[in-house]
């Protein structure tokens, strides 16, 4: 497998997390399936060749020896561009019998990823059956995402059309991002109407640890009640310091110490519209911290235009700060040359090209001036993996005088390295490799860096929450440095599935000691990179996801409680960190006292009632 390091970082790759996601999968034993007719004119890969819906080299087709469950060769199918299409690289096969409108069919096959740039992790492929000649004539259009380990995909379909020999195609598609898959095992099988579609087994998207009573789950609720709460001791007493019994006490948590955060567009937050106004009201009902999504990138900084402009986003952080949000900005320096502005680009290859590190450091000066006091902290550095183009030209200490001049100008701000697919280490184990490689390299030449920003966005296949709990683990152990969840989202059709993971996500994270918080990347789909993963659909209407959320974050996770002093004026409950507001009454009197439970420290409230 081709490790894609930036060349100039001095890693070793163990050869056993190399190989961690690469070793299962050949004991994988092949679901029994009823006899039928063959659907295509030979067995298996021969039936299937590629097909190109562009111009110019975008994929590469070659037919490999493997070792799968059954089968000891596969196409390897590489995409070499990452702005393709989906139609755009096929593996194309026609029907060879006729099929009319309401048949059965099953396609069968093995598929893994060996290399991809997703921020997932995860390979992508779709599989469409169609009219080879009428647009928009189809049968089938299925998306399934892929891991390092073979896996079995069973795509039982009804035809909806009738087709006539070779009218009709079967593709299995790869024009998404970068990434290497490798097919094996196909099989296509017709049924006719001899079987009801719904009595054939099918691949359903799930991932390990879902299930009720899931062990790991109950060892992280009960992590949760250890390292998120504290002690609070209340006593009440009168004027003279006498105390209270039986008064009535409310105690209310009304800001989590934890950072329960989402990505925001700053324009939304200060031009008025109905969305808008929408937009603001569920950003204060479910967050307490936020990010810039691209107000704060270098191009949209310093060229404005469309919903960016300086004056706005200052506008816009100054809205977060006034109502207590924590804030974060994305991002200082994303090192390649196509996240630079115009004129920055322009300078590679030429006399002026030794100015960049200047260029750069300026540009880390002249922001973080423009929104001092308005930011708790910063990504300095964004996906270094994949991005790299300036460590290539000037070497890797260029990445160490990035943190110090950005602690020269914020000295209290929290300096972040933040990077995609580096959260569970056996779906990217090259990328959790280089992220630790960066890690030392920065912490071994001086860089003030203060935390770990994992990006966390998943596929539709999510990763097991226990391997995610083993890589913070991992990450804690060597480091000891807090880790924020800083992109997370998880786009499914399948809802009950994504507001599962939704749920899992949260727990773990909350549960881990190194976790100071999780931030979405969006929430709503009128405003989304990828729409599917938001939380509120386009009419605001909540889905599954949302729900999932604020159960756990503004309802089991947030203290609010009714009860009565001892007759020695005392209250002793235990209560999840965070301010907190609390009410005093009896007999007619009240009072009203805001505090913090702050963790690792004891919190004793003293409360006079007034006579």
């Amino acid at each position: 497998m081709m490790l894609r390091f930036s060349p100039r970082v001095p890693c070793l790759v163990l050869t056993a997390l190399a190989l961690v996601a690469m070793s299962a999968g050949a004991d994988l034993v092949p679901t029994s399936l009823p006899p039928g007719r063959a659907l295509l004119a030979t067995e298996g890969l021969k039936a299937f060749s590629p097909h190109i819906g562009t111009t110019g080299e975008v994929a590469k087709f070659q037919m490999i020896p493997v070792t799968g469950p059954g089968f000891d060769r596969a196409w390897q199918v590489e995409t070499l561009a990452d702005t393709i299409q989906p139609w755009e690289v096929n593996l194309r096969a026609g029907n060879a019998i006729a099929v009319e409108k309401g048949d059965v069919s099953m396609i069968r096959f093995f598929a893994r990823v060996r290399e991809t740039a997703d921020e997932t992790g995860a390979g992508r492929m779709m599989v469409a059956i169609q009219s080879r000649d009428v647009r928009g004539k189809g049968s089938y259009d299925g998306d399934f995402p892929l891991t390092r380990e073979w896996q079995e995909i069973l795509v039982p379909f009804a035809w909806l059309y009738d087709f006539a020999p070779r009218e009709a195609v079967i593709n299995l598609r790869f024009g998404f991002k970068h990434q290497s898959v490798e097919i094996g095992g196909i099989s296509a099988i017709h049924y006719g109407r001899s079987l009801e579609l719904d009595s054939l087994p099918r691949t359903r998207i799930s991932y390990v640890g879902r299930e009720p009573g899931a062990p790991w789950r109950q060892e992280a609720l009960d992590r949760i009640e250890r390292i998120r709460k504290g002690d609070i001791r209340i006593q009440v007493s009168d004027g003279e310091g006498r105390p209270v019994g039986d008064a009535s006490i409310r105690v209310q948590q009304t800001r989590s110490a934890f950072g329960w955060g989402t990505s925001l567009e700053m324009w939304r937050l200060v031009v008025d519209s109905p969305d808008n106004l929408r937009y603001r009201q569920v950003v204060q009902e479910l967050f307490n911290a936020a990010s810039t999504e691209n107000d704060l990138k270098w191009p949209a900084w310093e060229r404005g235009g469309g919903p960016f402009s300086q004056e706005q986003t200052l506008r816009g952080l100054k809205w977060l700060r006034d109502r207590g949000f924590h804030t974060r900005g994305h991002v200082l320096v994303w090192p390649a040359k196509k996240h630079f502005p115009k004129a920055v680009q322009d300078l590679y290859g030429t006399p002026r090209q030794a100015e960049l590190p200047g260029i750069v450091l300026a540009h880390i000066r002249s922001i973080t001036r423009a929104t001092k006091g308005l930011l708790d902290e910063w990504d300095v550095l964004n996906e270094p993996y994949t991005n790299h183009d300036l460590m290539d030209f000037f070497g890797d200490d260029i990445m160490v005088s990035w943190f110090k001049t950005a602690r020269e100008e914020l000295p209290h701000a929290r300096l972040f390295l933040n990077d995609f697919s580096n959260d569970d280490i056996t779906t990217d184990p090259e990328h959790v490799a280089h992220f630790e490689c960066t890690i030392r390299f920065l912490l071994g030449h001086g860089a003030p860096l203060d935390g770990l920003g994992l990006q966390g966005h998943f596929s539709s296949r999510p990763s097991s929450p226990a391997n995610i709990l083993a890589t913070l683990d991992r990450y804690w152990k060597e480091f000891r440095l807090p880790v924020r969840f800083t992109e997370f989202d998880i786009p499914s059709s399948d809802e009950e599935l994504q507001a599962d993971f939704t749920r899992d996500f949260l727990i773990l994270a909350y549960s881990h000691p190194s976790v100071v918080g999780v931030q979405h990347w969006g929430f709503w789909e009128g405003r989304h990179w990828k729409p599917p993963a938001a939380m509120y659909r386009l009419d605001w209407s909540e889905k599954p996801n949302a729900k999932a959320y604020k159960d756990l974050v503004l309802h089991q996770w947030r203290t609010d409680l009714m009860s009565k002093s001892d007759a020695a004026g005392r209250l002793s409950i235990r209560g999840f960190h965070g301010e907190y507001r609390v009410t005093v009454s009896l007999n007619g009197r009240s009072v009203e006292k805001v505090f913090t439970l702050r963790p690792d420290s004891e919190s004793r409230w003293l409360i006079t009632l007034p006579h």
